[in-house]
C-alpha cells in the first residue's frame, strides 16, 4: 500500500483540476432538462436543415430548445428566445473559450469545463469566453424553421 507520501509528491494540473470539477458539476445538475433532440428535421439544399415546429412544441414557449446537428458536425440548438417568426434563433453549443460543448441549465447555457455563462440566445453572460455563441441564419414560416 503507497503511503500519503507518493501521493503528496504527484502534481495535479491546474486544468485537469478544473475539468474534473466541471466534470463533477455536469453529473450533478447541468442537464438537458428543457433542451431535447429535435424531431422532423431533415436536409434541404445547400446544405441547410429544415426543422418541422409543429413537431418540436417545446419551441411554442419562450426558452423551449431543441438539439441538432449543424452541417460541420457540431451540436447545435433551435432556441425560443422571442414570440413571433422572429423570436427563434439556432447557435452553435460548442463554447468559444475552450471548444468545449456548453449544455442548458436554469435557462442558460454553461461551459462544465471553465464555467462560461451564455443566454439562451449564445449571448455572453460571464467568461472565461468573450465571445458569443456562433449563430446560424434562421428563417421561419408558419410551420417550418430554415436553418443555414
Amino acid at each position: 500500500m503507497k503511503d500519503s507520501k507518493d501521493f503528496a509528491e504527484k502534481e495535479i494540473s491546474r486544468r485537469a483540476l478544473l475539468c474534473g470539477f466541471g466534470a463533477i458539476a455536469a453529473a450533478a445538475g447541468f442537464s438537458l432538462d428543457s433542451a431535447s433532440a429535435a424531431v422532423g428535421v431533415t436536409k434541404v439544399a445547400g446544405g441547410k436543415f429544415s426543422v418541422d415546429l409543429t413537431a418540436n412544441k417545446v419551441l411554442a414557449k419562450v426558452g423551449g430548445a431543441v438539439l441538432f446537428t449543424a452541417k460541420d458536425g457540431s451540436p447545435a440548438a433551435l432556441v425560443r428566445t422571442a414570440a413571433g417568426s422572429k423570436g427563434l434563433t439556432a447557435i452553435s453549443l460548442v463554447c468559444t473559450h475552450m471548444g468545449v460543448t456548453v449544455a442548458e441549465s436554469q435557462g442558460k447555457w454553461i461551459c462544465p469545463a471553465h464555467g462560461s455563462l451564455y443566454a439562451l440566445n449564445g449571448a455572453v453572460l460571464g467568461g472565461p469566453a468573450s465571445t458569443p455563441l456562433k449563430k446560424y441564419p434562421v428563417t421561419v414560416t408558419a410551420s417550418k424553421a430554415i436553418i443555414g
